[in-house]
């Protein structure tokens, strides 16, 4: 017997070098499935990355809307007197810009602004456009400090006007001296106290006096807030000294307070608010222009001008103002209100708060 070696080749044999056609199509099955796992990472790494970039941005949106309420607030309390426009304040990180429009002339006091306020924010430690969201806010502007009720107001205590003194509030201003309307007032306003008047007409105006009977009802008639502006937190342009009027402007009224007493002679004389807590004392020969707003009003023997208002009495201690020998304080709305603009504010009007989308 004889074989024939080229019929079989051992070298093949075992199952190791089995000869099967499928393990092409398991190999491209393995394939598929590695790049299907691959496709499915990528997808799920930027799911899971979008996920991410939208939480950050929804947070710099939601930072943005907090620095543009917090401008609007801030721009409210902050703008006391002649305010600025636009105001760009930092906070949170980010920028508040903050407009203020003029709507409409409400009257004499008031005004109608829109204010709006835009936060700007972006995260440092992300690529991209800053996030922005706008608030707006409608506030009317309280132009002046204190009302204009009499050119005397006398919140608690007496007072009395001698012979030949003149106390009115006959608007001394012309009609195109300053924008505000001419208007007459009250010559003398009383609280609790009562008014002695020697002779006639040392007292005039829209109605001689009028007694309203308490010092609440007169702090509320002048829409007047006396303890915020006598709190040593109040900011005011000079604290406890008088400026050189020689050296301001003419058209500057400043904001002047004394927390105790102050006396008050021909070199003190001047123009803007004047605020009083306690005693003020006036030496013969002083003048004032704009508001005086005092504890006690004390006038002297012997003339002296004020040409504005006065209101007095407001230490509640129920003083006595006894105003004599020629004497005068003549009601001009023009000074007045010059001079209590210096102490204006805003007022939010509830309900107008609103965002822009």
């Amino acid at each position: 017997m004889f074989s024939c070696s080229a019929g079989t080749d051992s070298s093949r044999d075992g199952p190791e070098f089995v000869d099967d056609r499928r393990g092409g199509f398991v190999l491209a099955l393995v394939v598929l499935l590695l790049f299907g796992i691959g496709v499915a990472g990528a997808a799920g790494y930027q799911i899971v990355f979008s996920e991410a970039l939208l939480s950050v941005h929804a947070k710099e949106t939601q930072t943005a809307l907090s620095i543009a309420r917090a401008g609007l607030r801030f721009y409210m309390g902050k703008q006391i007197g002649v305010h600025d426009d636009t105001v760009t304040y930092s906070m949170e990180g980010g920028d508040a810009v903050v407009t203020a429009r003029l709507v409409a002339k409400v009257n004499n006091h008031e005004t109608l602004y829109l204010l709006s306020s835009e936060g700007v924010y972006t995260d440092p430690t992300v690529i991209g456009s800053p996030a922005r969201r706008i608030v707006h806010q409608y506030a009317t502007k309280r132009e002046v400090a204190v009302d204009h009720m009499a050119a005397l107001t006398q919140a608690t205590g007496d007072v009395r006007a001698h012979n030949g003194t003149l106390t009115t509030g006959i608007d001394q201003a012309a009609s195109g001296d300053c924008e505000q309307t001419q208007t007459d007032i009250i010559g003398i306003v009383m609280g609790s106290g009562s008014l002695q008047i020697d002779g006639a007409p040392n007292v005039t105006g829209s109605s001689i006096s009028l007694n309203v009977g308490s010092m609440a009802t007169v702090l509320d008639s002048l829409n007047l807030d006396w303890d915020l502006l006598t709190n040593a937190s109040f900011p005011v342009d000079y604290e406890g000294v008088l400026p050189d009027f020689g050296v301001l402007p003419a058209d500057s009224f400043p904001v002047i307070r004394y927390n105790g007493n102050l006396t008050a002679g021909p070199s003190e004389s001047g123009r803007g608010v004047l605020i009083v807590k306690n005693v003020l004392t006036v030496v013969t020969g002083w003048s004032w222009q704009g508001v005086i707003l005092t504890g006690y009003f004390f006038p002297p023997n012997d003339p002296f001008l004020v040409e504005g208002v006065v209101v007095s009495g407001l230490d509640g201690l129920s003083g006595f103002t006894d105003i004599r020998r020629s004497s005068q304080i003549l009601y001009n709305r023009c000074l007045a209100f010059q001079a209590a603009r210096s102490l204006s504010h805003f007022e939010s009007v509830g309900g107008t708060w609103w965002e822009e989308m």
